[in-house]
């Protein structure tokens, strides 16, 4: 491994400069070219094309599966940036701005900040299309989690979550912050904002209704805790603040020499819905250090639940949930009456649950009408009971 290599995780995927492989893979799986970007690799690499190939990037989603083309016409090296987005250096949206960066994303939205002060953009990447700019905004710190872009509020303190969905704000928090946030970032019910370097940051625990106060510095927020770097001493500084009080340890000394700019997309790196943080040793070998703070109960953060047209076997009820864990679940079937018509299991291995219903009874029977559907997730970390989620489709 060469000295230079740059290492990103999560619960799924080891991805090693420009190489990937998934975690539960069978020993000997030869790793695949890509880029990482929030929770999605990019394939493609523009600058090693065969002749006659168009430059363009795809990204697959970690937790729905799904390809989509993310930039049509890619020029130039494409690489992590620190909010675990991803720098194209020569690269052009559609918009036309060029040099701009994609943010975290989640499930099937993206955020796009353009190289060009004042572009910023969110792509929605529906199941089954190319994906379409739903929002066009002044840029500014934002995250997105779920279908819910976090974003500075009007009044100094303030967060302002803005639904994707129906392109409204609904919801606003006040952090404390005595300034307008140049970090934002979401995990779970954590909200990270920081000031710049020299700070004062914090967090905001929405389930708790509370304000923590962190330590300064270049960090990347986990579940219920952060990782930063101390850029004099080396030290891999983890605040662990799921209590309401921030308590801060140090977990690993880097090497002293630098291999690339020593932020948390270089040299280490950590799971945001898991439990864990890597990093490269000295010896350019991957270490693994568990944080050792409770995982968060799992959580809805996207559904896509529309009717088929039928169902029927050759066009079933496909749904996706995409959870913040992975989850062994149960899939109820019920007519408006309460009988139970179908149940369906089964185990994710992402964070994502997909099902299909091809509109039959367990008995085989097909019965047309309403359907109350009752997903029942458990999360597979054992951590935080188990979360249910209702809603209707239609047999015809």
């Amino acid at each position: 491994m060469p000295g230079s290599t740059t290492v990103t995780s999560n619960d799924r995927w080891l991805v090693v400069g420009t190489l990937a492989v998934r975690a539960d893979a069978a020993p000997g799986t030869a790793p695949a070219t890509v880029s990482y970007f929030g929770d999605a690799l990019l394939s493609g690499n523009p600058e090693f094309l065969p002749a006659g190939q168009h430059p363009e990037r795809r990204a697959l989603s970690l937790t729905t599966g799904e390809k989509h083309t993310v930039l049509t016409d890619s020029h130039g090296a494409i690489a992590p940036t620190l909010d675990g987005g991803a720098l194209g250096s020569y690269a052009t949206a559609a918009t036309g701005d060029a040099k701009g960066r994609i943010g975290t994303g989640t499930g099937r939205y993206v955020l796009y900040s353009g190289g060009t002060a004042g572009v910023q953009e969110v792509a929605d990447f529906r199941r089954g299309t190319d994906g379409e700019i739903v929002l066009s905004r002044t840029r500014t710190a934002a995250a997105i989690r779920g279908r819910r872009l976090w974003i500075p509020g009007s009044t100094r303190g303030t967060l302002v979550a803005h639904d994707l969905k129906s392109n409204r704000n609904v919801a606003t928090v006040n952090t404390g912050a005595p300034c307008t946030p140049s970090d934002i970032q979401a995990v779970d019910t954590w909200l990270y904002w920081s000031c710049g370097a020299s700070g004062p940051a914090g967090v905001y625990d929405r389930a708790a209704g509370r304000a923590i106060t962190v330590p300064a510095g270049q960090a990347r927020l986990a579940d219920g805790w952060l990782v930063r770097e101390n850029r004099t001493t080396h030290e891999l500084l983890l605040t662990d603040f799921h209590t309401g009080t921030a308590l801060t340890r140090t977990v690993a000394v880097l090497p002293a020499t630098d291999r690339d700019t020593g932020g948390n997309t270089g040299r280490w790196t950590v799971d945001r819905f898991g439990g864990n943080l890597a990093y490269l040793t000295a010896q350019s070998q991957v270490a693994i250090v568990t944080a050792g703070v409770p995982a968060s109960p799992p959580a809805r953060m996207e559904a896509q639940t529309d009717a088929a047209a039928g169902p029927a076997t050759a066009e079933p009820w496909q749904p996706v949930w995409q959870l913040s864990k992975p989850s062994a679940w149960t899939l109820t079937l019920s007519t408006t009456g309460g009988t139970v018509a179908r149940t369906l299991t089964g185990a994710s291995a992402d964070a994502a649950v997909r099902a299909s219903w091809d509109g039959l009874w367990s008995d085989g029977r097909r019965v047309t009408g309403t359907y109350t559907w009752k997903l029942t997730a458990r999360p597979r970390d054992g951590q935080g009971p188990d979360l249910t989620v209702t809603g209707q489709t239609s047999v015809k």
